[in-house]
């Protein structure tokens, strides 16, 4: 149904119902389309109130039925013999209605695959960008923690893609565990994640890193052929702190704690 059908139905075939109430409520007329509104539950009574001293513009509300119908009644009230009156036209938009949910719908939806990675349905780094300009740059406190995951490449060249894929899911999977409001992990690359954590003290981003080891670590326990390591640079800052600043040392501390880790399988090897 294209725009100009709409409009010829909402003309055409909506509007009809003609309910008449006097100052009480009491309704005086209620015709064949709107005689609905004595048979079933509807909200009309408090849609349509008593006018109001001196009222005598259109008044738009809506009427929601029993069998789950919306319209929108449009009144006028009037004077007459000094009492009021009120001509309530009641127009049926229930179809209207479930074009404006399914329009939100979709709007959210849109909004979604906007702010968030497809792979891991973390955050991604337009959301990361964002946040940066509007709500990280000025807390009282904040953590950062910047990841990478080891040897993706490796995996790829060795397992395929849908094997590296999976080791992405892995570490997505124990940012999850540790996700908050205030605590906001992001996708920001191939195997590149950060996580912001907000109105936190020093104790609390400890606490955080090791709930997040532990997630990693049960992670790992699975049997599922996927071995997933993740280095990590953490930085802490309570305001005034210069958040470049911030995401910089986070950053460089990553990098020292991948050396760190490789260095270390070196050494085992």
């Amino acid at each position: 149904m294209n725009a100009d059908d709409l409009i010829l139905r909402f003309f055409r075939d909506d509007i009809g119902g003609i309910l008449i109430t006097d100052a009480r409520g009491t309704v005086l007329h209620a015709d064949a389309a709107a005689s609905f509104v004595q048979r079933e539950k509807t909200n009309w009574r408090s849609a349509c109130p008593p006018p109001r001293s001196g009222q005598k513009a259109e008044r738009w509300d809506l009427l929601r039925s029993e069998n789950g119908q919306t319209y929108m009644v449009i009144t006028s009230a009037y004077e007459q013999n000094g009492e009021w009156i009120q001509i309530h036209h009641l127009v049926d938009i229930s179809l209207y209605m479930d074009l404006y949910r399914d329009m939100t719908d979709y709007s959210k939806t849109l909004r979604t695959e906007k702010d968030h990675d497809g792979l891991t349905g973390l955050y991604n780094k337009g959301k990361l960008m964002e946040f940066k300009r509007t709500l990280f740059w000025r807390q009282d406190a904040i953590a950062v923690f910047n990841m990478d995951v080891n040897n993706l490449k490796f995996v790829n060249d060795t397992f395929g893609h849908e094997a590296g894929d999976r080791l992405i899911r892995k570490a997505a999977q124990s940012l999850k565990a540790i996700e908050k409001r205030n605590v906001m992990p992001f996708r920001v690359g191939g195997d590149e994640f950060i996580v912001v954590a907000i109105h936190v003290t020093l104790e609390d981003a400890e606490k955080i890193r090791k709930a997040w080891e532990a997630a990693l670590d049960a992670l790992n326990r699975q049997d599922d052929g996927i071995s997933c390591e993740i280095a990590c640079g953490f930085a802490f800052a309570e305001k005034e702190y210069d958040l470049e600043e911030v995401l910089i040392t986070a950053d460089e501390r990553m990098y020292e704690d991948k050396k760190r880790k490789k260095k270390k399988l070196l050494q085992n090897a």
